[in-house]
Order: structure tokens, then C-alpha cells, then sequence
């Protein structure tokens, strides 16, 4: 028998933060961008799309990737890579982390995998379609575990290392992976969460699905016609309370749990009484040994497609029941499009802000209830709010879904 089995669930914390997205090169410019209700959704340029139903997405603009890594690295790194591996920088300096001092062995990395390098690989193919003699290294981004490695490689990590691909809620289930990785001590402290770069191909797709708004995302309201595709990367120092305390380390917010459960249903469609979803928000607070009225605020998973958004609204109602009205509910896919691959990493680093600075980040470009989503969607301006416990859903294609689950540190 394996005798950490034996040993009490350690706890974990959120000690460090970075982001990059439509709102900003970092953390600080993320935030004010969310309880602002600055919109990041603006015209794309990253690519042609000229053809394509929508040209719009939450692009992020400003980012020289000549700023950050010497131009031998740059050969061999996607955006995704970059983004990610920048957020990750400013993650573990946010953390107050003392690398010459740490046990690398004991750090280990996760995250969420998204479309990765597929627009380097993209770029491969539109050379070798031209005649020209693509570089070869612009293959290497190919696998989806490329920016996880890149991280490991970057700092010297040597613990548990993985990459989870469960489509939009990869880094939520990676989230949720690097949790159990502390709680069982297989690791002190994992550097998790997600990064996803806007291509072309999967610009296409979603405009083949229809799926997307010509103009910007309206989640929960009743015009909504589909989402805005956005790229971010949003990297959480997770750390066990121990190691956190014994350093003085800031703590934005404690892990309490974590849930999974799938729709079976269809590949892109979400079961449409919310029972999958329903199901998983229930198992992240058993896990967290909480009630639905322990709840104070809910980031919704929020797309702005028409079933999903009713799917999620419903699995609020059956798991909170008339308690469901009194929550807080925000989708900030109204500001930085949905993230794919990253969408579960962004979505948790403002679940963590708002627990610590007492803030809910609004629903922009609301105006027009549906009576089919009739909760409190925090319409177009952030809420000063104390939240000790909030949630966040990422419910993904092929009914893929995971919740988290947070609450206030309290000394």
C-alpha cells in the first residue's frame, strides 16, 4: 500500500499570478481591464480574414516577442509558447519565489493544452504551398505539450510535468490535476494553468459553426448570436499552505476543490437539461465539503451560444436551486473572447482576483434579459462584493466539463 494514502490531504494555495491577454501584457492590466468593463474584442489583424462571417476575436495587440527571448529562441517558439512562457515569468515573480533556493525536483508543471503552434504550423504550410523552403522548426510547436515543456526547461523544473487536452476546459482539468498533485504530495508547488493562440484554422472552424458574433459576444443576453474567439495565456503559482506560510508568501485565495463530469452527448452541443454541468459543480463542492449556499460568486463558463448559455443557467438552478437568484454570476468571455485551451486558466486567475480584492467582474454588452437565463449576470458594471466562496465553469466541447472551486485565505 502506498502510504501517502494514508497521510491527510494537504492544502493549497494560490501564491502567484500572470497574465497576458486582450486587456494587457500582465496581471495588473488584466484585472483593471475586467472591473473596468473594458471590451478587448476588436478587429484582427494576426491574420487574414477577410473571407470569414466575423472579423473580429480579442487578439492580444502589442506583443513584440523580440522583447522577451533572443531571436535563436524565437526560431523554435509558437505565440502560444511566448505568451505562455512570459505569463509564466511573471507568475512565479508575482509569487516572491526564490528559484536558487527551491527544490526543483519537488515543482512540478501542468497545463491546459489548446490549438498550441498551429500557426507556426500554419505559416510551414503556406510556405511550402508557395515554393518557398519553410523552416523545419516551425514544426516543433506541432505537439500540444510543447509550452508546458518550454516552462520545465526554462526554470529547471524536474517534478511531475503534463499537458491535459479536454478542448475548452484543458486548463481548468489541469487546475484541478496540479491540485491533487499537492494535495498527495507528489509535489510542493505546480506551475499550472493554460496558454492559446489564435489560428486560422480554428478561426474557420468556428465561423463554419456559425458559432460566432460579427460583432462582439453578448453572453446571457437574449441577441446573443455566438461567441468571440480570443487568445491568452493565465499561469497560477499553486503552492501546498505550508510552504506558502514558512516564506511569507502573498496569498490570493485557497483551493478548495475541484469537480469533473461529462455530458456524453455530442460533440459540440451541451446536454440541454444542464445535467452534466449540474453534476460537476456538485462534485467540486463535495470535494470541497461545501453547500450550494456557501456559494457568493459563480465565473460562468458564459459563451454567448445560445444553448450553451441556457445548459449553464439551467445547472445553476438545479444544483442552487431558489438560492441560484441570490448569486453572482459574470461571464468575462464579454472582454476577452473565449480562450479556448487558456479559457479555464484566465477564467480561475479572475475567480482568485476577485475573492482577494472583493470585486466581481461584470457581464458587458448585456442589455436585452432572455427569460431563459433569468439570474444575476452582473450586468455591465463590476460589484463591490465580498466573496469568501466562488466557483468557475468551464464546460467544453464533447461535454468535457470541470468546475473549481476557491475560497478566502484567512490568516
Amino acid at each position: 500500500m502506498n502510504p501517502r494514502i494514508l497521510e491527510p490531504l494537504r492544502k493549497v494555495v494560490i501564491t502567484g499570478i500572470g497574465v497576458i491577454s486582450a486587456l494587457g501584457s500582465n496581471k495588473d492590466e488584466f484585472w483593471n481591464g475586467l472591473i473596468n468593463g473594458r471590451c478587448g474584442i476588436t478587429e484582427i489583424d494576426l491574420f487574414d480574414v477577410a473571407n470569414y462571417r466575423t472579423r473580429t476575436g480579442a487578439q492580444i495587440k502589442g506583443f513584440n516577442p523580440e522583447e522577451h527571448f533572443d531571436k535563436k529562441h524565437l526560431k523554435r517558439m509558437s505565440r502560444c509558447d511566448q505568451i505562455g512562457v512570459v505569463a509564466a515569468r511573471e507568475a512565479i515573480a508575482d509569487s516572491g519565489l526564490d528559484l536558487d533556493k527551491a527544490d526543483k525536483k519537488r515543482i512540478g508543471v501542468v497545463l491546459g493544452a489548446g490549438a498550441g503552434g498551429m500557426l507556426s504550423v500554419e505559416k510551414y504550410r503556406k510556405e511550402l504551398y508557395e515554393g518557398k523552403r519553410p523552416q523545419p522548426s516551425l514544426l516543433i510547436p506541432y505537439s500540444t505539450s510543447v509550452t508546458t515543456d518550454y516552462i520545465a526547461l526554462e526554470f529547471g523544473f524536474n517534478g511531475p510535468r503534463g499537458t491535459i487536452a479536454t478542448a475548452c476546459s484543458s486548463s481548468s482539468t489541469s487546475i484541478g490535476y496540479a491540485m491533487d498533485m499537492i494535495r498527495h504530495n507528489e509535489a510542493e508547488i505546480v506551475i499550472t494553468g493554460g496558454s492559446d493562440a489564435m489560428c486560422t484554422l480554428t478561426y474557420a472552424g468556428f465561423n463554419s459553426l456559425r458559432a460566432v458574433d460579427p460583432d462582439r459576444c453578448r453572453p446571457f443576453d437574449k441577441n446573443r448570436k455566438g461567441l468571440s474567439l480570443g487568445e491568452a495565456a493565465a499561469i497560477l503559482i499553486l503552492e501546498d499552505i505550508n510552504h506558502a506560510k514558512k516564506r511569507g508568501a502573498k496569498i490570493y485565495a485557497e483551493m478548495a476543490g475541484y469537480g469533473i463530469a461529462c455530458d456524453a452527448h455530442h460533440m459540440t452541443a451541451p446536454e440541454s437539461t444542464g445535467d452534466g454541468a449540474a453534476r460537476t459543480i456538485m462534485s467540486a463542492l463535495s470535494d470541497a465539503g461545501m453547500s450550494p449556499s456557501d456559494v457568493d460568486y459563480i465565473n460562468a463558463h458564459g459563451t454567448a451560444t445560445y444553448h450553451n448559455d441556457i445548459a449553464e443557467t439551467k445547472a445553476i438552478k438545479t444544483v442552487f436551486e431558489e438560492y441560484a437568484y441570490k448569486i453572482s454570476v459574470s461571464s468575462i468571455k464579454s472582454m476577452i473572447g473565449h480562450c479556448l485551451g487558456a479559457a479555464g486558466g484566465i477564467e480561475a486567475a479572475a475567480t482568485a482576483l476577485t475573492i482577494y480584492n472583493g470585486i466581481i467582474p461584470p457581464t458587458i454588452n448585456y442589455s436585452t434579459p432572455d427569460p431563459n437565463c433569468d439570474l444575476d449576470y452582473v450586468p455591465n458594471t463590476a460589484r463591490k462584493k465580498n466573496v469568501n466562496i466562488a466557483i468557475s465553469n468551464s464546460l467544453a466541447f464533447g461535454g468535457n466539463n470541470t468546475t473549481i472551486v476557491m475560497k478566502r485565505y484567512i490568516k
